[in-house]
């Protein structure tokens, strides 16, 4: 007897509510002047998120969408960063009043919705239409800084051309997957790929969907488009971009290898040695020679999403869930410096190049030691949280026994910590150059920063909580996905 699909809409509550709320602020932007509404709506909307994720059953939405433990888990990292972007929105928007609209905290939403569906499919075209839609309204709120900087739209076009790119990799990879297994369910492709006699070629598809998330990743080669993006961007943007997109990017590929491809986890991961790598060396060197700290960042980001892909070659269980531990630590870092940098922004922008930071400490002391705090965390030194990502993901490196593969990854994080140092140099040691620096703090400034440097120091001096947390819920998930009973 055929089972019919379940079609139980309060396991999909989280995703209809995100939907029906950036509909409207749609509908009514036109006609309400103070745009300061959509963030109040916005920000309760996402609370409200919170909750539904905390408190709705585990359950089927047909076979192709399925809550449960790892995909809850990862929303709700995900609304805490997202929670912290419109916090820093509300910050910037209200210097930057052009692109204070509706349709800027709809699109965050929208994005949102995208990455959460992209979170609990269960099949390889849901993956891909929610990929989609997490994209595409990033390419808008790219663009829409344009009446404050004109290259914006360059930056949105390049971002949406490699966006483009990596999805034809993606469909490539699916006619592969479909001609070889004939499905698209994770879980069949696991069975049909353990049965199958076509493993290189199988194999093959698996590379595609490498390099597609590779884009979307911003690893080498495919690299060159996240330093014009994010510096052509709205600052919250360009934090939205490199830390939950990515992360949501990342935690879905670990899902795709451990259920689909788990037979070849092993090849994926020695596949993706060399590209990991170059990752973390280019993105460190290219970081050394910028002036602007936002382009700093952006090729840092190549590195970071290196470092974090180390725990793919690892191919272990164990590197897994230190990937998601990585990400979020680096989605609390990067949120961290831009709550600080979009004060900059408000308040003098030449702030915004590092030799201009010159003798920063002697006039704004606070905002100094803040810098400095994130600064070592993205360097890796302890006791910061950034320093314990790494120490954790080289750990997993060594138990697989790629023990190769971690020591060149430390000798280039040591040269990865010489932009972040520099930056403390500047701040610290050289002559001032600005004066006359007129800051205002606000709520919306004190709360992240304060959230986000508490959780740097208080995770870099105890972080096993997290990590054991981080653990059980994958091999929770995994338990009761093969062992539903």
């Amino acid at each position: 007897m055929m089972m019919l699909p379940q079609l139980n809409f309060s396991v999909i509550g989280v995703e209809i509510l995100l939907l029906l709320v950036a509909s409207i602020i749609f509908l009514i932007d036109k006609f309400i002047a103070n745009k300061n509404y959509a963030f109040f709506l916005s920000l309760i909307t996402v609370i409200i998120c919170a909750i539904l994720v905390l408190f709705t059953p585990f359950g089927d939405f047909t076979q192709a969408y399925k809550t449960d433990f790892y995909s809850s888990t990862v929303k709700l990292f995900l609304i805490f960063g997202t929670l912290l972007v419109l916090l820093i929105s509300y910050n910037y928007l209200n210097s930057y009043t052009f692109i204070n609209l509706g349709e800027y905290y709809a699109l965050i939403l929208f994005s949102l919705m995208g990455a959460f569906l992209m979170l609990s499919a269960m099949d390889l075209v849901t993956i891909y239409l929610s990929i989609e839609l997490m994209s595409f309204p990033v390419y808008f709120l790219i663009a829409i800084n344009y009446a404050y900087n004109k290259p914006s739209l360059e930056g949105s076009l390049k971002y949406f051309i490699v966006g483009s790119l990596s999805s034809i990799f993606l469909l490539l990879s699916l006619g592969v997957i479909y001609y070889f297994t004939g499905t698209f369910y994770l879980k069949e492709i696991f069975v049909k790929l353990s049965e199958s006699p076509y493993k290189k070629e199988l194999l093959l598809a698996g590379m595609l969907l490498l390099i597609s998330f590779s884009i979307k990743l911003s690893m080498v080669p495919f690299h060159m488009w996240a330093p014009d993006a994010y510096e052509s961007a709205p600052l919250p943007i360009t934090s939205f971009i490199a830390s939950l997109v990515k992360f949501a990017a990342m935690a879905v590929l670990i899902k795709i290898i451990l259920i689909a491809f788990s037979p070849l986890k092993v090849q994926l991961g020695q596949l993706l040695i060399p590209i990991i790598l170059l990752s973390i060396l280019i993105g460190n060197i290219m970081a050394i020679k910028q002036d602007n700290i936002i382009r700093m960042l952006a090729y840092s980001s190549i590195a970071h999403a290196g470092y974090a892909g180390l725990g793919l070659i690892s191919a272990d269980f164990v590197g897994y869930s230190f990937i998601i531990f990585y990400m979020l630590i680096y989605l609390i870092m990067t949120l961290g410096i831009f709550s600080i940098l979009v004060v900059f922004a408000n308040s003098q922008r030449e702030l915004l190049y590092i030799p201009n930071m010159a003798g920063l400490s002697k006039t704004i002391p606070f905002i100094s030691f803040l810098i400095l705090i994130f600064m070592f965390s993205l360097a890796g030194v302890p006791p910061t949280a950034g320093f314990m990502a790494k120490f954790y993901i080289f750990l997993s490196l060594v138990k697989s026994h790629y023990v190769w593969v971690a020591v060149l990854g430390i000798a280039f994080s040591v040269i990865g910590a010489y932009p972040y140092l520099r930056v403390l140099k500047v701040i610290y040691m050289d002559e001032e150059k600005l004066t006359g620096i007129n800051y205002r703090y606000d709520w919306s400034f004190f709360i992240p920063v304060g959230i986000t440097s508490i959780l740097v120091l208080l995770i870099g001096v105890y972080p096993k909580p997290l990590v054991e947390f981080v653990q059980r819920t994958l091999f929770l998930y995994l338990s009761t996905l093969y062992f539903p009973h």
